[in-house]
C-alpha cells in the first residue's frame, strides 16, 4: 500500500450502522475498498481469492487491540 492506492475502510460499513472509530478502519487497496462498497467485510473478503486466514486474524487484532486502547465499544 501506498498514498496513492490506500483508502481507509470501515469494516462494519457506515452505511449500515459502523463506526468511524478506529477499530472499524483499516487501510484498504482502493480498488478493493470500491468493489466492496457497503457489504459486510466478513462476508466480501472470505469470498475473495486473495483471501487469508492470516490477514483476517491481523484485523481482528487490530480491532481488539484498539478497542482496548482507546476504550471504544462496539
Amino acid at each position: 500500500l501506498n498514498k496513492d492506492n490506500r483508502t481507509i475502510d470501515h469494516i462494519f460499513p457506515l452505511k449500515i450502522g459502523g463506526l468511524n472509530e478506529p477499530w472499524n478502519c483499516v487501510p484498504m487497496y482502493a480498488n478493493y475498498n470500491f468493489s466492496k462498497q457497503g457489504k459486510d467485510m466478513m462476508v466480501w473478503y472470505r469470498e475473495q481469492e486473495f483471501f487469508s486466514e492470516e490477514r483476517l486474524n491481523k484485523i481482528y487484532e487490530w480491532m481488539w487491540y484498539s478497542f482496548k486502547e482507546w476504550g471504544y465499544y462496539f
